[in-house]
């Protein structure tokens, strides 16, 4: 079939759906040999799509969903949460992580460092971390704190490699207290614990290992974001939640996935993944596509960089092999 910009659209979606739900029930049920699933619902679409999907394989009887705030969170984020819970009808909980956080001092640490870079900071400030990756010119990444003062003015500053790596290391206790939570309440109605990252998260490594990564199973790690929209529509999940901006929802002032990870959109990701994959020559991606070829090539080596970078947190850890010892 030749490349085009349609080319990742679902031609049976009913038959991919089913096949979803069939896997989703024999892991639970055959694999796993468990009583129902949890799923962290967030109040996007790839929790939603998830969500939904187990409760066709399971029933809805024997799905939980869990909603885990903290005083960072995007308030619309529990508010759409909810709403879906009751759309799908299952039983869900809200549990408010904040009190984990503040024991394990990340809000101190992450202020600390705001703080050192811009002085000015106070409780009215909101902040989020941003990852700029320049297609257009030399493609380098880099990381800034972002800023926004009590009379809203954004204030982007460039910080240093050992505090982004502190602010990042400090953020990801978000994920990982997420996944114990979920585990907390999968183990104690022995559920299966079910994941929702998608083909471009977890290919490019936008997961946190043993965060959000800390799965039973993972239903979309197939599935490219541009197909997640369209099991999304066939599913009814609320147009609400379909054109929110996907987002990390880890940080005060609210920033989406393209600002923080990805530089570019799901539309052209997706894209480049697909033709990485098939081996699309690079003339052909500039012409459907429409970029100019210094800028693909520069999208594809980002790419594969991520890929390369992130394969620690798609494998199992190496175990030593003792086949040599007497």
């Amino acid at each position: 079939m030749a490349f085009s910009k349609d080319i990742l659209q679902i031609k049976d979606v009913q038959n991919i759906k089913k096949s979803l739900e069939d896997f989703i029930r024999e892991q639970t049920f055959e694999k796993f040999r468990k009583r129902g699933i949890v799923v962290g619902i967030s109040g996007g679409i790839d929790s939603a799509v998830v969500a939904a999907l187990a409760c066709n394989a399971v029933g809805k009887e024997k799905v939980l969903g869990i909603v885990l705030p903290e005083k960072e969170s995007n308030t619309i984020s529990q508010e759409f949460a909810i709403k879906l819970c009751k759309k799908l009808e299952i039983e869900y909980i809200v549990d408010d992580i904040t009190d984990i956080l503040v024991s394990s001092s990340v809000y101190e640490i992450r202020e600390k460092i705001v703080e050192k870079n811009f002085p000015e900071f106070n409780n009215s400030c909101k902040y989020r971390l941003i990852y700029t990756e320049n297609f257009d010119s030399d493609g380098l990444s880099i990381p800034y704190l972002e800023i926004q003062d009590s009379q809203n003015q954004v204030h982007k500053i460039k910080i240093s490699l050992n505090d982004y790596l502190t602010i990042t290391s400090a953020t990801n206790i978000k994920h990982r207290t997420r996944m114990n939570r979920l585990y907390y309440y999968a183990e104690k109605n022995n559920f299966l614990v079910c994941g929702t990252t998608n083909k471009a998260e977890f290919q490019l490594g936008y997961f946190v290992k043993y965060g959000d990564g800390g799965v039973d199973i993972e239903p979309l790690a197939n599935i490219f974001k541009t197909q997640v929209y369209q099991l999304a529509k066939s599913l009814n999940i609320p147009n609400e939640i379909m054109e929110r901006k996907a987002s990390p929802d880890t940080w005060s002032f609210d920033v989406s996935d393209e600002e923080f990870f990805f530089s570019l959109t799901y539309e052209i990701i997706d894209l480049m993944i697909y033709a990485k994959e098939k081996s699309i020559p690079i003339n052909e991606i500039c012409s459907i596509l429409e970029l100019d070829e210094n800028k693909v090539k520069r999208i594809l080596k980002s790419q594969e960089r991520k890929w390369n970078s992130s394969k620690a947190l798609r494998t199992f850890p190496p175990s030593f092999d003792n086949k040599d010892v007497q």
